[in-house]
């Protein structure tokens, strides 16, 4: 559980106990376990490679781009999906090859463009005609082709109302539908070099079924731009967004239950369930459209991330039903109506959790909200509060909305620490802000 186990009531860190930590670091303050990471892109990659031999991994650079995450990762043979030009020379930076490197994203500069290029990044997944052309151009320019291919929107329903933002994500890619003519038009275009279609269906997607109907979507249209442009796909790309066990997703239709008295939480399917499904699939759509060997690429980030990271706040006032914590949404900037994590209350291991908070962050922010309804033990100010899966989408995304940013810590799979950040100071900040 996120690299924390208890012992004779004491809640330990991969061995660290934490309220010591506290007294030595102070709050908030982040902790992250190697040992997790590794654990988790090890049973990730066994459970597809063991079906299917041609996989590639590309870790999600923005779901945690510290350096030392990045090379434990590449290390032990991630590669890295990135989605701009910042994450490119982070990525180098952190050891990563250009070459080791596909990029995605809808808006690239030309400069970023022209960054892509010149250092080789493995694979531009470009979003829209537009962005293809703008490609070729500098391309062309560069006297450099580039490997290319399109994102494509699979057109397929995650769910009845797993959640509001789903319509939003159309926004991303080329339909499906109109992928044939997508890639016809880029044929002519003698600076990209189409091997690629790739997609992204969503984050904290608990069932394979999805995955499965994307393949169906992706494989045919490889088989139609074979057979119908000759352009030969080399790799398709389904993206992230494998659901992690330990978190719940928590949409509209949840607060529509728990309004009606009614607690419904679907638990995502283990990643051995992910890895046998997905590449059944892809095994058997290759073979009925009679395709040659296609790399399956798959780019996870808060799989290998989210429960490798914790959380450490203290309670800094508590007003009747609510808490009120030292770090909430200005470090992990997800609202609950996508996430409902775990908490424990460090200092009262043995105390009966007989009361019911609102939990909150210290911003003067309305949506800075943690959790609802959460059974605690009678709380106090000073108590320790620890919130789980803080790996995924903390660090790259906070910020400093009324409070400065909190040391972040490494334990190492020997369970050494060492900094990934430093606790941030006042000088930090007015340094930037009087240039």
């Amino acid at each position: 559980m996120s690299g924390i186990h208890i012992k004779k009531n004491t809640a330990f860190f991969e061995g660290h106990a934490i309220e010591k930590l506290v007294k030595k670091y102070g709050t908030p303050l982040f902790l992250f376990s190697e040992k997790r990471i590794i654990d988790n892109y090890t049973s990730l990659a066994k459970s597809f490679e063991k079906y299917y031999k041609n996989v590639s991994i590309h870790y999600s650079v923005k779901t945690n781009f510290e350096p030392q995450i990045l090379r434990t990762l590449r290390r032990i043979g991630a590669k890295g999906e990135i989605a701009s030009s910042m994450e490119f020379w982070i990525a180098k930076h952190a050891g990563f090859k250009a070459e080791e490197l596909v990029v995605d994203g809808p808006a690239w500069t030309d400069e970023e463009i022209t960054t892509f290029i010149t250092q080789g990044v493995g694979t531009l997944n470009v979003d829209s005609l537009d962005l293809m052309e703008r490609v070729h151009q500098i391309a062309k320019k560069l006297k450099k082709p580039v490997r290319v291919g399109y994102r494509i929107h699979p057109e397929i329903k995650i769910g009845i109302l797993k959640s509001f933002i789903e319509d939003y994500i159309s926004k991303f890619g080329v339909r499906v539908s109109q992928g044939v003519d997508a890639y016809k038009k880029a044929q002519s275009l003698p600076y990209v070099q189409l091997v690629a279609i790739s997609t992204h269906i969503g984050s904290m997607i608990t069932d394979p079924i999805y995955y499965e109907k994307t393949i169906d979507k992706l494989v045919q249209l490889a088989a139609k731009l074979n057979n119908e442009l000759g352009i030969i796909i080399e790799e398709i790309n389904i993206g992230g967004g494998f659901g992690v066990q330990s978190l719940n997703y928590y949409a509209i239709q949840n607060i529509i239950l728990e309004k009606a008295g009614v607690a419904y939480y679907k638990k995502a399917a283990s990643i051995e369930s992910f890895g046998k499904r997905i590449t059944d699939r892809y095994q058997k759509k290759i073979k009925q459209y009679n395709l040659p060997e296609i790399k399956l690429i798959l780019e996870p980030g808060r799989f290998l991330a989210s429960d490798a990271g914790i959380l450490v706040t203290r309670v800094v006032a508590v007003k009747k039903d609510w808490i009120f914590l030292d770090g909430g949404v200005n470090l992990i900037p997800e609202s609950i109506f996508f996430i409902r994590r775990g908490f424990i209350v460090a200092n009262k291991m043995k105390h009966p959790k007989n009361s019911i908070y609102n939990i909150a962050g210290p911003t003067l922010n309305t949506a800075d909200i943690l959790a609802v309804k959460q059974q605690f033990p009678k709380m106090a100010v000073g108590d320790t509060v620890i919130i789980l899966d803080a790996g995924a989408y903390s660090l790259t995304r906070s910020n400093q909305f009324t409070a400065l940013r909190p040391a972040a810590l490494y334990v190492t799979k020997n369970n050494n620490i060492t900094y990934l950040r430093k606790k941030e100071n006042i000088s930090d900040l007015l340094n930037i802000l009087l240039i």
